[in-house]
């Protein structure tokens, strides 16, 4: 693992009172990718306009859309570490076509509730570098 993800988790789930899960916002934290050779990439283009004009979710929501219905980009390299403005979803290697959209599909879904709730935000720097002209640098922490 060591590439850069397009989410952010914002926050830290801590139990609480009989074991009900309380919300900690602080510090951004960076996820990682899996490396390219680990996995294969279910990719949707989006508009460098989308960055000022559309919230998380409603990108999100236009990513999902394009995977569920079978128009996004399959690859062996995460696009978005190339500086293509898009979201690239990791399926397994080995998936079979229709296991892989699938699989795409019902991440991409998970995703897009967990930014509803507030849980996890677009790394949009990431995202958006390209229309930017900016280069990703630095390392990401990875939650412990």
């Amino acid at each position: 693992m060591g590439q850069h993800s397009v989410f952010i988790v914002p926050s830290e789930d801590m139990r609480g009172v009989d074991n009900n899960t309380w919300l900690n916002i602080g510090t951004p934290e960076f996820l990682e990718d899996p490396d390219n050779d680990e996995a294969h990439w279910i990719t949707v283009i989006l508009p460098a306009e989308m960055n000022d004009t559309h919230t998380d979710e409603a990108i999100m929501a236009h990513a999902y859309q394009v995977i569920r219905d079978r128009q996004a980009v399959v690859s062996d390299v995460a696009q978005h570490n190339l500086g293509v403005v898009c979201i690239s979803i990791p399926v397994p290697v080995d998936a079979a076509t229709d296991e892989m959209w699938v699989r795409a599909e019902v991440d991409a879904g998970k995703w897009l509730i967990a930014i509803r709730d507030g849980m996890v935000t677009l790394n949009r720097e990431l995202i958006f570098q390209a229309s930017q002209g900016l280069l990703c640098s630095g390392t990401l922490e990875r939650k412990r």
